[in-house]
């Protein structure tokens, strides 16, 4: 009790002066958008724009004279949302954090899409069937379908998404996800070098094109979650002539990213601000003309921003919920609801000292997650010991191991293979530098490291962009540094397949894999038994939290300050970057 009160204070004692000082937005890396996340793989990340908004537009209309399709919006109902990130690449077939994904998700349709409730329901496919053994699914277009410039849009488009996606040229981040279609793995796995290989395997993919309506898609395993993946941004038709012609970086020009969904790229201004126009040829057209997010990373700036009127929405930061709360004008405006993710201390388990388990366990041990969440977060998350967040098919209740325990904390330190605090090597937590509050949030972190496992952690503040790209590859993933993952659908399959398996990106870069876990996700993917699949889920999961590639932290709530004009928005566990981002068609402006 004496330690949780002196680490209580200590935590005042931190936030005080610097949350008074200078506000900024929660950087914490989290992977996929929601929908996963995944980071987390992502989720919001500061970005180093600081100026205000009257600057920043002024400077994204110069920027992008020569970058824009058509002019952007600036009249009418155009809905305009705080992003506190600005995305690190947002190529639908290499993306894989929430700061991206918002993107692709408004420009492009998959062959599915969720709807308010989660539920997976027609997108760009008007129906869809699997055969008896749930290994062969066949998806039938939307009768005259058309991307945004009028062009049609027909299955080979969507065939071209799944190969360009399992390409080892690619070599997208959420490349495994589509591991369960026949040949992807293997196709992964070939070089450019061995043209015969490579040739054969991508002719072996088990996507055919009957007709210009039809896909259809084979399975090596039964996987009854396969209709759901197909809404994902890894099948987002994007145009292959466009990315050839493009090269590289083909999607940061407007004019290339030719979509199919509710929205249109019309202007990019690297840092500052990303326009869309309402696409007319859209098959269920949206009600807003356009949509811009302007990318304020701190906090303070975007608030005021919004009492100015130049944001709809506003993501305020944890320091900041206390006094919009208590504002006689933003109070009434504050909405909050639990949201599908999980934020945790992420080890790279390759590195030393946290190639040692009783080593990660002495961290996990000493991290005080209530009152982080309660103080330092001032109440914007809940405390977690466990990947799967409550709500979700597969959260388990019964997780307790590695609660807040100074003592057992130090005894673990003493049984690993260092023994003590004076023989650790120098550990570093890596944290994005964009916003001043974050920097207090890792502090917390840092000093309770100190109070009570007695290791000095030194702090590593790095722009955001340099922090996503070292967390994309083992060899620069940091020691030490907080993430996660957000739903990309509601499924244990999402939470645990993609992520954990052995043959996961996200998993490889963390350096984690487990052979005995893998054999019960793979047991639980295959199983059409939904009570089968749940007890190997469960079992799969408590090995997973129990060799501590991640200490579990929370589960943060989502929380926006929305103009009164806006309405027709739904509210989602799903929802990341602004409420109603999956079905954003419907939302409406007074």
């Amino acid at each position: 009790m004496l330690k949780r009160r002196l680490t209580r204070l200590l935590a005042l004692m931190v936030l005080t002066i610097p949350t008074l000082a200078a506000c900024g937005g929660d950087a914490t890396p989290t992977t996929a958008p929601a929908a996963a996340t995944a980071t987390t793989a992502t989720g919001a990340e500061a970005t180093a724009t600081t100026a205000p908004v009257a600057e920043a537009t002024a400077t994204t209309a110069d920027a992008t004279a020569e970058a824009t399709t058509e002019p952007a919006a600036t009249d009418g109902n155009i809905l305009r949302v705080h992003q506190v990130a600005y995305p690190d690449v947002f190529d639908p077939q290499k993306s894989s954090y929430s700061a991206e994904i918002v993107l692709l998700s408004q420009n492009y349709e998959g062959l599915t899409r969720l709807n308010d409730k989660l539920e997976t329901v027609p997108g760009a496919a008007e129906k869809w069937e699997a055969n008896a053994d749930g290994t062969v699914f066949t998806f039938t277009l939307r009768p005259d379908l058309k991307y945004s410039d009028g062009s049609p849009l027909t299955s080979k488009a969507f065939a071209y998404s799944i190969q360009r996606t399992c390409d080892p040229v690619t070599a997208g981040e959420y490349q495994s996800i589509l591991f369960d279609i026949t040949g992807c793995a293997d196709f992964a796995g070939t070089t450019i070098t061995d043209t015969a290989k490579y040739d054969a395997a991508k002719a072996a993919l088990g996507v055919s094109t009957p007709d210009d309506s039809t896909i259809v898609i084979s399975t090596v395993q039964a996987a009854p979650y396969l209709p759901t993946i197909a809404g994902l941004w890894v099948m987002y038709p994007a145009k292959q002539e466009l990315i050839e012609k493009g090269g590289e970086n083909w999607w940061k020009d407007p004019a290339a990213q030719v979509g199919n969904g509710p929205f249109q790229f019309s202007r990019i201004a690297e840092d500052q601000q990303i326009d869309f126009v309402r696409n007319e040829n859209y098959w269920n057209k949206a009600k807003l003309d356009g949509i811009s997010m302007i990318y304020i990373d701190d906090s303070s700036v975007a608030l005021e921003a919004y009492r100015t009127g130049q944001l709809d929405i506003f993501a305020p930061d944890p320091s900041q919920i206390p006094a919009v709360q208590s504002d006689a004008d933003l109070g009434p405006l504050y909405i909050s609801y639990p949201g599908a993710n999980t934020t945790g201390l992420q080890f790279n388990t390759t590195t030393e000292p946290f190639n040692d388990l009783k080593v990660r366990e002495a961290f996990a041990y000493a991290i005080d997650r209530d009152t982080y969440c309660e103080v330092i977060r001032n109440g914007d998350c809940l405390p977690t010991l466990t990947w799967i967040p409550q709500g979700i098919p597969g959260y388990d209740a019964t997780e307790d191991r590695f609660a807040f325990d100074p003592e057992k904390a130090k005894a673990a330190l003493a049984e690993s293979s260092y023994g003590s605090a004076e023989k650790l090597p120098e550990i570093t937590m890596a944290y994005s530098s964009n916003d001043t509050a974050n920097q207090a949030r890792h502090e917390f972190l840092a000093n309770t490291f100190r109070e009570v496992l007695g290791v000095e952690v030194k702090l590593l503040p790095l722009p955001s962009k340099d922090l996503t790209a070292a967390k994309k590859d083992n060899s620069t993933y940091p020691q030490l540094s907080l993430g996660g993952w957000i739903q990309d659908y509601p499924d244990a399959q999402n939470w645990l397949s993609v992520f954990w398996n052995s043959n996961a990106t996200f998993a490889q870069r963390q350096g984690y894999g487990n052979p005995a876990v893998d054999e019960f996700l793979t047991k639980a993917d295959t199983s059409t038994d939904d009570a089968t699949r749940l007890e190997a889920y469960t079992a799969a999961q408590k090995l997973i939290v129990g060799d501590l590639p991640t200490a579990m932290m929370y589960n943060r709530v989502n929380k926006y300050v929305i103009n009164p004009r806006v309405s027709g928005f739904s509210k989602t566990a799903a929802d990341d970057q602004f409420p109603g981002q999956w079905t954003s068609y419907s939302i409406e402006i007074k």
